[in-house]
């Protein structure tokens, strides 16, 4: 199955991640947390709802195809504040 994530794109490439699909499960952006750009494409490390959980998404350019890493619940320093974005 391919990763589903549809994001706000700015210019010419997703900006902003705003919701995902892993598993069957529709998760909310609550935050990004990190981001990175690499030869490959755009990193992001975002938190999301339900549940406090973190994944890890990479967008291959070339492939214009995502992928998604779960990387388990939030801890209390990675968790924002309320806001959503």
């Amino acid at each position: 199955m391919k990763a589903q994530v549809e994001c706000y794109a700015g210019g010419s490439a997703p900006e902003t991640p705003r919701t995902i699909v892993w598993e069957g499960q529709r998760y909310v952006v609550k935050a990004v947390l990190e981001r990175r750009r690499e030869p490959q494409g755009l990193g992001f490390l975002i938190h999301c709802k339900p549940g406090e959980h973190l994944f890890d998404i990479f967008y291959w350019i070339e492939r214009d195809e995502w992928q998604i890493q779960p990387k388990g619940p939030a801890t209390s320093q990675q968790k924002p504040n309320d806001q959503c974005m």
